[in-house]
């Protein structure tokens, strides 16, 4: 099957190209590599450098013809979405329509999201947190990734565009960058490969300290291969 995924050369996207490419699905890349490193990228993936805003990211589907679009390019910091707003909503919304408009127009069968759990729920009263929580996003990145969301099921009933979404807790593993407010596991590994010690806050709050829940990156990717053929109009 020939499937196009946008920030193939990130840290989550290029592990699910490697996923598609071990399975032996034919893979496109979209990227621009702005987060993204080519080093990443896998050698048996076509790749073309290129924002998912961009006009010509209709050429691509027309030479490439995809049957299965994997989304994973993004603003995908929170904090940046606080101080530019507006960037937030023209990489992450308007890129998903971008997408969505490319696809139903060239025939592609479905869009797998990659969405935001943590994001997206909020400060959620209810502790494990199921998917049929109510969102609360605080933050326009989590309101950009709900929105999307909404596009989906929007494109899907209008046009018959098929689509899994899959909302991410906290993603670790190879390749992540050690900086950023999801990359703890990589600063602490990386402070510890440096023979530094890292830095642990403990909040009069939270007397008995703080979790977070993580999501081992192989697994994420393997989530993805499975939801070439499952999920249909499911968010997960």
């Amino acid at each position: 099957m020939k499937i196009l995924v946008t920030g193939g050369a990130g840290f989550i996207g290029s592990h699910v190209v490697d996923g598609y490419i071990a399975k032996g699905h034919e893979v496109i890349v979209v990227d621009n590599l702005v987060t993204g490193k080519r080093k990443n990228l896998n050698v048996a993936a076509k790749f073309y450098l290129m924002d998912i805003r961009s006009d010509l990211l209709k050429v691509v589907f027309e030479i490439e013809r995809p049957e299965i679009v994997n989304h994973h390019a993004a603003q995908p910091s929170v904090p940046a979405s606080m101080k530019n707003p507006l960037f937030d909503e023209e990489v992450n919304i308007g890129g998903i329509i971008n997408l969505l408009e490319c696809s139903v127009k060239y025939s592609a069968k479905k869009v797998i999201f990659s969405s935001s759990g943590g994001a997206i729920y909020g400060e959620a009263e209810t502790i494990p947190t199921s998917e049929v929580y109510q969102p609360r996003p605080l933050s326009p990145y989590a309101i950009s990734k709900l929105a999307s969301e909404h596009y989906l099921n929007c494109y899907r009933s209008h046009y018959g565009l098929d689509f899994t979404t899959l909302r991410y807790a906290n993603v670790y593993g190879p390749r992540q960058v050690p900086h950023g407010e999801a990359g703890v596991v990589a600063i602490f590994m990386e402070k510890f490969l440096r023979g530094e010690i890292p830095t642990v806050y403990q909040y009069e709050e939270e007397p008995g300290g703080m979790m977070r829940d993580y999501c081992y990156v192989e697994d994420v990717a393997r989530a993805n291969l499975f939801a070439v053929e499952r999920g249909s109009g499911e968010t997960l």
